[in-house]
């Protein structure tokens, strides 16, 4: 890519090159998280590093630019062109499309051409925004000219980097787990010094801009170093750390390391450091949880969670997980157990919580392979503490003064007819029996 700016003083510098590793520039887990920040975010975040735009100049705060449709292919989904859109919502899209994180899309736009922060931004800054198709050796390419072409093409370029499924072996001389000899300049009478490359997402920083920073570099801040020092990488790890925080994100901590591994395809990425209570710990990834409570450690996928949420999570009446979610002895459903219950779930019912005691009297009807079937809402309570959860099959329902009953749904019509529990007939009293529902009888208070 095209030679980096070096020295600049257009941002606090608090970032510790003492921290530099240059195996380790950043981690994949903050590299690949397209979800850091929304649209809004981004154009906020642009407008508070320019407050004025000179006179006669675009900021990259208002520029706006053409935009075309893209097809989907093994490096980024489809981006949906073909109008003139702000920089913000193209920094956004090409995030989202391509998975990588919009923070490094806008700390590529300052490190290759200043664009983030300068209030009198040239025209050819916009042609090679990201330094997309710019070789230190030799001209840019006209086919990536413009800030649209730039950042789908930069983020294009740093998918393609992994060799994803689909395309060529062709990027290997920096994978990862591997030591490499790499240069200190483009001149090489400068030298090499050899890094082991921990991660795909710093392997990806040395394709695109093939250097690393001399002492002299770092040493230097955001300055000037020798004759032999490059700024690139080290000004890579200068912005992020400035702008965004650690370049390492969050790590898992070894005991949810065996479950994450078994369940990475569809956790993702960690969003949050591990919070811990008296009781056990959480971690948030991009699908789900990690908790840990008195049953051991488990997975918990985002639909889930949502409904854990809802009712406190670890610290409401479903505690803790005590069981991986399973869907094998479930027909046509899944289920995951809690301290406090079961959470069951498929495309037609959501996810719906069935507490331990209405789980004991579903059981004993049969689960879903019995007469009640699966639940169809979570338990509704009145003032009095008179529940009602709706099963297909029926209702059970619960109360201090009955215990759990089960109400089937030809009954239910006929006690609705008559006032349910508030009116003559009041709460059920006993089951139906027998337990053959073509042919029963039940009891009522009234």
């Amino acid at each position: 890519m095209s030679s980096d700016i070096g020295p600049t003083s257009a941002i606090a510098k608090t970032a510790d090159l003492s921290q530099f590793k240059p195996g380790n520039i950043i981690s994949d887990a903050v590299f690949f998280n397209a979800g850091t920040m929304s649209e809004a975010q981004i154009q906020s975040f642009l407008e508070s590093k320019v407050a004025t735009c000179r006179s006669g100049y675009t900021c990259l705060k208002d520029y706006y630019v053409q935009t075309r449709s893209i097809a989907s292919d093994a490096m980024c989904g489809a981006y949906a062109g073909g109008e003139v859109e702000r920089a913000s919502r193209v920094i956004y899209k090409v995030a989202q499309a391509c998975g990588i994180n919009p923070q490094v899309i806008l700390v590529m736009l300052q490190k290759e051409q200043g664009l983030v922060t300068s209030t009198a931004p040239s025209s050819w800054a916009y042609q090679a925004a990201m330094g997309q198709g710019c070789p230190d050796t030799a001209a840019c390419h006209v086919r990536y000219y413009g800030l649209f072409n730039q950042v789908h093409g930069g983020a294009w370029q740093l998918k393609r980097y992994a060799n994803p499924p689909g395309t060529s072996n062709f990027f290997t001389w920096y994978s990862p787990g591997r030591t490499w000899n790499v240069l200190y300049h483009p001149n090489a009478s400068c030298g090499r010094g050899p890094v082991f490359i921990e991660n795909q997402a710093t392997a990806n920083l040395y394709y695109y801009t093939p250097y690393q920073p001399n002492q002299a570099a770092l040493s230097a801040g955001y300055g000037l170093g020798d004759a032999c020092s490059s700024y690139g990488n080290r000004n890579f790890f200068n912005y992020f750390t400035d702008w965004f925080g650690s370049t390492q994100g969050f790590g898992v901590p070894a005991e949810f390391a065996d479950v994450y591994a078994a369940n990475r395809a569809w956790l993702g990425h960690p969003r949050s450091a591990v919070s811990c209570s008296s009781e056990g710990c959480v971690q948030s990834f991009e699908g789900g949880m990690i908790a840990r409570g008195p049953s051991g450690v488990f997975a918990v996928t985002n639909a889930y969670t949502t409904t854990w949420g809802n009712y406190g999570r670890e610290f409401g009446p479903l505690g803790f997980p005590a069981s991986a979610r399973s869907c094998a002895d479930m027909q046509d459903a899944c289920r995951q157990e809690f301290a406090g219950g079961w959470l069951v779930s498929n495309d037609r019912i959501g996810v719906r919580l069935v507490a331990t005691d209405v789980r004991t009297v579903w059981g004993y009807w049969g689960r879903e392979y019995g007469p009640l079937g699966l639940p169809l809402t979570d338990a509704q309570c009145s003032s009095s503490r008179f529940c009602i959860q709706v099963f297909e099959g029926g209702w059970v329902v619960s109360h201090d003064d009955i215990g759990i009953r089960v109400v089937p749904n030809s009954s239910v019509t006929t006690w609705s007819n008559w006032g349910r529990e508030l009116n003559i007939l009041g709460m059920p009293t006993s089951d139906p029996t027998p337990t053959n529902w073509d042919n029963y009888t039940q009891q009522f208070q009234g």
